[in-house]
């Protein structure tokens, strides 16, 4: 579990599966932990026969019984990821395991976050008296909000900023750590000002990102809104106004945001940065992609741009902006991907001149 919240690599998974399998063959050491890990990592490999093969050794055992200490009924770990799998692959959940899951979470004297795996676990095979997700800790509802139908609103994302704020990781509590890892990342990302001020450069991308979805309220009326008014509309005339736009987004993020600040000489050239972050030490360089101007003529003067800012070593990201006017946007892909290999550059943005101003 730990692995897979990691994101670990195919070949990684494919490994801790063969251990898996070998202590399957142990009758003396086999675990449904290792029925989980084979679960998960045949989400990956998409192999599932032994995880079928190892869920059916699982529901020939009696769960729940007084003379024998529990394992899998006390183990939220374990029955996620049997859970998890199952959901993956789509298959019918056990009715042993369907009630496993609700009965462990309603009748246990679990620790919170323990309590909330077999709640999400629950959900994932839609198993019947499963309990309300309202009685998930906030990081674990963020993390499987959009699955099983976990939902998500404005007040869990606060919930789980305030405990992850203050959170420790313990030894022998690496799922868990990892797990809130991941909360607090998905949190920056749905709210960027909850990093209070200690932005990332990839931030600023996630924020120019943003900017098609905004354009959506960009005025451009063809009558006037209001009996005292005129009809208004915001043109986008060249690399000026689209910088323009940028900085009305960043500035409020970026105390010390700048525009058309120079750098060094390089020989005969006076580089000038169109916009600038020196706390995070990011540029984005904007472009105006005029119609019948080629892509390569941006690969081009995004290239020359990271041989010129290269020499001053307080910058260390670029993040080209795109407007394109053509609105050419099956090629927008093959350029993004085209500027994100060159030094510098940790991501780019190309946004197409919106169809109500064409």
């Amino acid at each position: 579990m730990a692995s897979w919240l990691d994101n670990a690599s195919a070949d990684q998974l494919e490994d801790l599966a063969s251990i898996a399998t070998g202590n399957l063959e142990n009758a003396g050491g086999r675990s449904a932990r290792d029925v989980a890990t084979l679960g998960l990592a045949s989400l990956t490999t998409g192999s599932s026969e032994a995880f079928r093969e190892g869920l059916n050794w699982l529901g020939r055992r009696a769960w729940f019984q007084s003379q024998r200490p529990m394992t899998l009924e006390a183990d939220g770990v374990a029955a996620l990821g049997l859970t998890l799998a199952i959901s993956g692959h789509s298959l019918e959940c056990p009715a042993w395991l369907s009630s496993l899951v609700t009965r462990s979470a309603s009748s246990l004297p679990l620790e919170a976050f323990n309590r909330s795996l077999f709640i999400v676990a629950a959900h994932l095979v839609d198993a019947p008296g499963k309990l309300d997700q309202g009685d998930l800790v906030p990081e674990v509802r963020v993390v499987f909000g959009g699955s099983a139908g976990i939902t998500l609103s404005e007040d869990v994302y606060m919930k789980a900023w305030a405990a992850l704020r203050v959170t420790t990781a313990n030894v022998g509590d690496e799922v868990e750590a990892l797990l809130k890892l991941k909360a607090f990342d998905l949190v920056a990302e749905h709210s960027i000002p909850a990093r209070a001020g200690k932005l990332e450069p990839n931030d600023v991308v996630r924020a120019l990102q943003g900017v098609a979805r905004s354009l959506r309220r960009w005025t451009w009326e063809t009558k006037p809104k209001t009996p005292k008014s005129s009809a208004v509309r915001w043109e986008i005339q060249n690399e000026y106004h689209v910088q323009n736009l940028l900085y009305v987004i960043l500035a409020p993020l970026f105390a010390d945001l700048n525009d058309e600040e120079t750098i060094p000489p390089v020989g005969q050239k006076n580089p000038r940065l169109d916009l600038t972050i020196p706390s995070i030490g990011t540029i984005v360089e904007v472009k105006f992609l005029r119609p019948g101007v080629s892509m390569q003529k941006i690969i081009d003067e995004i290239a020359t741009d990271v041989g010129l800012y290269k020499t001053d070593t307080r910058w260390t990201s670029l993040i080209p902006f795109i407007w394109d006017d053509s609105a050419r946007t099956e090629e927008h892909a093959k350029l993004v991907s085209g500027l994100c290999q060159m030094d510098m550059v940790i991501g780019a943005v190309v946004v197409p001149r919106p169809g109500k101003m064409l």
